[in-house]
């Protein structure tokens, strides 16, 4: 068998709805059943957009993706998405399983809602990555996000569970409104990180422009809880190498104050190398 593969045969006028495309209601499906799949509202099926290839529904690859391509992966609970190229906004969206590789950038909310899981991201990642979506009480609720380039704004607003990885940079407000769960940032983070945080951790390569004036600085301290996190990312050190190794101490603020403080911010300490001494 061989990965059913869906090739873009060109750009679609205006946003595409992909989330009838995941392997479990692609499982068992001929070609002909799948060619003649609903995308949208406006009367599109899968064949007049891709050309399908393939039979293993539960490797799925997309070639050619768009932007304009969104909700890949929306729900599904099972198999892998190779998305080759860029997808549009909601990626993953309330995925509860699989796995989803997406070699481009990738729209806003990517990861809202989903339970388990795990969403890479080779590009670039929008706004509200893990966050939840207007109106919603949580965002990512578990599983795991990886980018390697830079996030938007508002990175796992009101995050109630699971780990994001951030290789490049943050943008504003990140973490806010979380309430638990871990997310990591290789790179820098835009203004005021852990804004009205009510729980869990934000870990941070660089001491931030600006905190919140409710956060509490408590000093510095070795915290087991980093081994750990250190021993399960080398245990995938294909996936997590490149945030290895953690520093093995940090400076930890509280808050956010203004609600409830049980939260923290934790900024990597680098040690400077010792002089030689003759």
């Amino acid at each position: 068998m061989s990965a059913l593969t869906l090739t873009l045969r060109a750009l679609p006028p205006h946003s595409v709805d992909l989330s009838p495309l995941i392997p479990d209601r692609l499982a068992g499906l001929n070609k002909a059943a799948i060619e003649h799949i609903a995308l949208g509202s406006r009367g599109l099926q899968v064949a007049d957009l891709f050309a399908v290839s393939g039979d293993d529904a539960q490797q799925l690859i997309i070639r050619n993706s768009s932007a304009r391509l969104t909700r890949i992966g929306s729900g599904m609970t099972q198999g892998a998405i190779a998305v080759e190229g860029d997808c549009g906004a909601y990626a993953g969206l309330g995925m509860r399983g699989g796995r989803i590789a997406v070699t481009g950038n990738a729209g806003p909310f990517a990861g809202s809602g989903m339970t388990a899981g795990g969403l890479e991201i080779r590009g670039e990642a929008g706004d509200f990555l893990g966050g939840a979506l207007p109106g919603d009480k949580q965002g990512m609720r578990g599983g795991i996000i990886v980018v390697r380039g830079n996030a938007g704004d508002r990175a796992a607003d009101r995050m109630r569970r699971g780990l994001i990885l951030i290789a490049g940079d943050a943008g504003a407000y990140c973490g806010s409104r979380m309430l638990a769960g871990t997310i990591l940032v290789s790179g820098r983070v835009g203004m005021m990180p852990g804004f009205a945080l009510k729980r869990g951790t934000l870990l941070l390569a660089r001491q931030p422009p600006e905190l919140p004036a409710t956060f509490q600085d408590s000093g510095e301290h070795a915290l087991l809880f980093l081994t750990l996190l250190e021993r399960e990312l080398r245990r995938e050190s294909e996936r997590f190498g490149r945030f290895l190794p953690l520093e093995n101490r940090v400076r930890r603020y509280c808050g956010d104050l203004a609600n409830g403080g049980t939260g923290e911010i934790l900024v990597f300490v680098r040690r400077r190398p010792s002089p030689c001494h003759r």
